[in-house]
């Protein structure tokens, strides 16, 4: 069987997911070894789930009740998207987990109480995710801000030293990596033009801005390329850094696919 190359998304699945998805992960990483996941998968979770996760503790912090953090949430910008929907199920899920955990218990401690699952939860994802089974991390990114899930000085969840973003001083290290295959960088700047693409596909905002990002890194080299578009890179970091020998293992096909096939590698769901 080939190894595996684990994407954010099935990091995310075994360290914070819900069953079956959870032992799916698990077991392809079982059966598909070596495994090894990138920094970058880190990189993406500390911006994007674990970020996710620590903004909705505060939102709550910041407010009287839970009711009133729900509020909070639906009056945010439609902008948000997907990050407003996704602290929305944040918040419902510890709300949940508490009342499943105590279903009797005082109402007015329920803030509290949420509180201190959305605490638990975030720092047991981040702390699982360094530590995955079976799992090697590889290509260290010397702009990833490592460290622990801490408190500041009002209660609120702080990322690893006070930052959910890169080192401020580093240039893009996973732009680097990805710079030196300049024949796999082309070939992903074509896989994405529109015209090669799915109407669907082409058509999403993530997809327009993972070419750019390209581009840009194709124009400007890894030290000229924005930092703020290092997300932008996503799915694309994985496709070009899958070693040899191991597929990338993703929730996510219809993303990686076109970008996998376009390197003649491959993508598989669990």
């Amino acid at each position: 069987m080939p190894g595996c190359f684990l994407d954010t998304t099935i990091v995310v699945n075994v360290t914070d997911g819900e069953e079956p998805l959870k032992k799916r992960g698990e077991d392809f990483v079982k059966n598909n070894q070596p495994a090894e996941a990138p920094y970058y998968a880190l990189r993406e979770l500390q911006a994007g789930h674990l970020r996710i996760l620590c903004d909705t503790h505060n939102i709550l912090l910041a407010t009287e009740n839970a009711a009133e953090a729900l509020n909070a949430l639906l009056n945010r910008a439609q902008a948000e998207g997907r990050k407003r929907e996704s602290k929305i199920q944040a918040l419902a899920n510890a709300m949940a987990s508490v009342f499943a955990d105590n279903p009797t218990g005082k109402r007015e401690e329920l803030k509290r109480e949420m509180l201190g699952a959305l605490a638990l939860r975030a720092n047991s994802l981040w702390r699982k995710s360094q530590r995955l089974k079976m799992v090697s991390m590889t290509q260290s990114l010397s702009c990833f801000n490592s460290g622990k899930v801490t408190y500041g000085a009002d209660g609120e969840l702080r990322g690893p030293n006070d930052s959910f973003n890169c080192i401020k001083s580093e240039r893009c290290a996973a732009a680097a990596y990805i710079y030196d295959n300049q024949s796999n960088l082309k070939k992903m700047i074509d896989a994405l033009h529109p015209k090669n693409l799915d109407s669907k596909i082409a058509a999403k905002n993530e997809t327009g801005k993972r070419r750019k990002a390209l581009k840009e890194l194709r124009d400007k080299g890894p030290v000229g390329f924005h930092k703020g578009r290092c997300r932008a890179l996503g799915d694309a970091y994985f496709a070009a850094m899958c070693p040899a020998g191991s597929v990338v293992v993703t929730s996510n096909m219809v993303d990686h696919e076109p970008l996998c096939l376009a390197l003649k590698k491959e993508a598989k769901e669990p």
